[in-house]
């Protein structure tokens, strides 16, 4: 409207009429590049996806899609020791989500998706979405499928379950109800492994557990008697990557701190 107005005046006579209009034009337009900005810095991670449409579009890419957990008890953060060779050192609880095989066996095979076995698969990583995609100009196709949140796992509560639960660092009994919030989620653009050859996406999902009862509280503040499995360290800890006892924290945890 305001490019529209903009031009008019220009054929309209000199006088009040084309100047006042010309004024309203230009803050119309004024205000849609002020808009347009705001977008561009708001979405700015975003357009990091869209250059992949373009640069390197056809090169594969790995993707990790997780869900971690924030744990606080008295101001520091639970993490649980990593016991894969490639990569040891603690980090938070958590783990990668889960595709349905068959419901989404169609799209992945459009989107040109397979198995990542970078990390050696088992009955326990099946089906986990550790993920190469053939072209990366489909990475958005793909987190498009995520967030529609069909055909895959929506519920944090099985790691929690297999990391806590299970090994018997929390009684279930306890814990039959619990408050998972979400918190936010986080990603990056398209960087370099790390630890594996060729390019990487590394998407997550950030939920907080909110004990409601004096018996989850407890339960939780004494996971750090679980000796060697978990420690809880500070916020400072977990930028430095190491405690300060020189333990490793692994370099993903940074994402369960407050932004």
């Amino acid at each position: 409207m305001g490019i529209i107005g903009f031009g008019c005046s220009f054929f309209l006579p000199s006088g009040e009429t084309r100047s006042t209009i010309l004024k309203i034009s230009i803050g119309f337009v004024a205000s849609g590049v002020i808009e347009f900005i705001s977008f561009l810095i708001e979405n700015r991670k975003r357009w990091k996806l869209l250059m992949s449409k373009v640069i390197k579009r056809n090169q594969p890419v790995r993707v990790t899609v997780a869900y971690l957990f924030r744990i606080e008890v008295n101001g520091k953060y639970a993490l649980i020791k990593r016991h894969k060779k490639d990569n040891q050192g603690y980090q938070p609880i958590g783990g990668a989500f889960k595709y349905l095989r068959e419901e989404s066996r169609e799209l992945f095979d459009k989107l040109g998706i397979e198995p990542c076995n970078a990390v050696p698969r088992d009955e326990d990583t099946e089906h986990d979405l550790r993920i190469n995609i053939s072209k990366r100009k489909n990475l958005l196709e793909f987190l498009k499928w995520f967030e529609s949140r069909k055909d895959r796992e929506i519920d944090p509560r099985r790691e929690f379950i297999e990391e806590l639960i299970t090994p018997g660092h929390l009684d279930l009994k306890d814990f039959m109800h619990v408050k998972f919030t979400f918190i936010n989620k986080h990603w990056e653009g398209i960087l370099k492994s790390p630890v594996y050859a060729g390019d990487e996406f590394r998407y997550a999902e950030i939920y907080e557990i909110r004990p409601e009862t004096d018996v989850q509280k407890k339960a939780l503040a004494n996971l750090s008697q679980a000796k060697d499995e978990i420690i809880f360290v500070t916020p400072d800890e977990i930028r430095n990557g190491r405690t300060q006892d020189g333990v490793a924290i692994l370099p993903h945890t940074f994402k369960i701190l407050p932004k």
